[in-house]
């Protein structure tokens, strides 16, 4: 049984990726603009109903943000799937931890490079 704290603290990582995630549907998303390059599909995230679709282009700090805030709720659920022995779950959040820093790897190169005249 887990305690009071550890169940907070629970629903605090899960909060700290579901939200972003519903909002933002940035890893879905990511692999889907994979896709949309090679296909003729064009699939946006619901997001873009509120904002325009240029505003993470214009501000990449807040794309940034978005992420870091996704990658450290993936590593604290991460850490108390291992910590509570759920092979499988570790399994799952390790991949998606590894995707978001693959993407935010990428991100930082491409605007890193894109800054350089």
């Amino acid at each position: 049984m887990m305690k009071k704290t550890q169940k907070i603290w629970m629903w605090i990582f899960i909060a700290m990726f579901a939200l972003p995630e519903i909002l933002f549907f940035t890893t879905p998303l990511s692999i889907l603009s994979i896709v949309n390059n090679f296909s003729e599909t064009n699939i946006k995230s619901p997001i873009y109903f509120f904002i325009n679709q240029q505003f993470f282009t214009d501000h990449p700090i807040y794309l940034f943000l978005i992420l870091a805030i996704e990658w450290l709720g993936i590593l604290g659920l991460l850490a108390m799937s291992i910590k509570f022995n759920k092979k499988i779950l570790y399994i799952l959040l390790g991949i998606i931890l590894a995707w978001l820093s693959f993407i935010i790897f990428v991100g930082y190169v491409v605007g890193v490079s894109m800054s350089f005249p």
